[in-house]
């Protein structure tokens, strides 16, 4: 654990002891999921949160459980600390604390924060883990796999304005986040800097945000090193390696009348090596009748640039392109599903994806067998996915 969260929990513990009536919270968070996969040579797998399946019904994607306490002390701090445990991209379950910041109301409309945060990139960054907050059983994996960091050991900043009915969050961050590679190894982000715009008005919320970090990744499993032997080390370096500068921007609006929920987000990602440049947009609507919601989702992501391009990598240019369709996850998807509320404080979820793949992609799936196998590309795959989802 970095430095950050262990700072967050040490002044956790410390008012305590001056404080005669600490004003303690506790809540947490589960999901039960599985989706099952239809297809006998590729497996889903949501980037940078779990390991592929070995089967084609896969309960990793979207289960998890989250426990979470917050400690108020004084009138201005407080402290937060969450701890979750879901499937990692290792395949093992080790919990993990997804939240342990402090926080210090500088001024009723100035907060600053300082430990580990959620990182900010997306509309939903805040909720991605708590799916009952969601219509659907997981955000869509066109646009939210686009960036797979989920947290940052950092501080940031949340400053307020209301002009009117119009209310204004400005939200600028640094830090930085590190998360664990399919296969082994790791990806990382230093010098991480940003800033999120959210601005409410009635029914509508609308949020904007853009950030640039430099973007390691480093690959060190034994069938990444075979493949890549071949290959000169120029062409090595922009697979695996370190300080590649990369970005990252996204905009979202979301509008809920009581009745009708719609929400749609257009993200892009760019990055100079390791990874490829891609773009993915969504729109979902989904109408309240009772305790039943039913909606409907589509979705689309593209590649912008690959990781090289072939004609770049003279005679491996064959290698390079095997490699490039295996990082790639264009595609695009059909979702139709129903949200059932059968408690106040629980929901069952249950949906059906049509996608299809871009040609020289393996979308948002794996390889069960070999990664760089040809002929795995441009296919059309049926999932279903169901969740129970719990808040308490």
């Amino acid at each position: 654990m970095s430095k950050w969260p262990l700072a967050a929990l040490a002044v956790l513990a410390l008012p305590a002891a001056a404080q005669p009536a600490p004003d303690w919270q506790f809540s947490g968070f589960a999901t039960l999921g599985a989706v099952y996969t239809r297809s006998d040579d590729l497996q889903f797998a949501r980037v940078g949160i779990d390991a592929p399946g070995g089967r084609r019904v896969d309960t990793g994607p979207d289960s998890v459980l989250g426990l979470q306490a917050g400690l108020r002390f004084g009138e201005r701090s407080n402290a937060v600390l969450q701890i979750v445990t879901r499937e990692t991209q290792r395949g093992d379950h080790r919990p993990r604390p997804a939240l342990a910041f402090v926080s210090h109301a500088l001024t009723p409309a100035l907060s600053v924060r300082a430990g580990r945060l959620r990182s900010p990139f997306f509309m939903l960054s805040d909720s991605v883990d708590i799916n009952y907050s969601h219509a659907w059983v997981r955000p869509p994996v066109e646009v939210y796999g686009l960036n797979p960091f989920s947290d940052l050991d950092g501080i940031d900043l949340l400053h307020r304005k209301t002009y009117g009915d119009t209310h204004i969050e400005f939200h600028p961050y640094l830090g930085r986040s590190k998360i664990p590679v399919i296969g082994g190894g790791d990806a990382e982000l230093s010098r991480l800097l940003g800033m999120n715009v959210t601005v409410e008005f009635g029914e509508f919320s609308l949020s904007l945000g853009h950030a640039t970090a430099d973007l390691s990744v480093r690959r060190s499993s034994q069938g990444f090193r075979d493949f890549v032997a071949p290959l000169p080390p120029e062409l090595q370096d922009r697979l695996s390696g370190s300080d590649a500068r990369a970005s990252f921007s996204s905009i979202g609006l979301q509008w809920d009348d009581g009745r009708w929920r719609f929400s749609a987000e257009l993200a892009r990602n760019t990055a100079k090596a390791f990874s490829n440049s891609a773009s993915g947009a969504y729109a979902s609507l989904g109408r309240r009748l009772g305790n039943f919601m039913p909606y409907v989702t589509l979705a689309r992501q593209r590649e912008d640039d690959p990781v090289i391009r072939p004609e770049e990598a003279g005679i491996h240019a064959g290698r390079i392109t095997l490699f490039n369709r295996s990082r790639n996850q264009s595609q695009r998807s059909a979702t139709a599903g129903l949200r059932w509320d059968f408690t106040s404080e629980a929901a069952f979820k249950a949906e059906l994806s049509h996608v299809r793949t871009d040609r020289g992609a393996y979308g948002a799936f794996i390889a069960r067998g070999n990664p760089f196998a040809p002929g795995l590309d441009h296919r059309v795959i049926n999932l279903l996915s169901v969740s129970v989802d719990v808040v308490f």
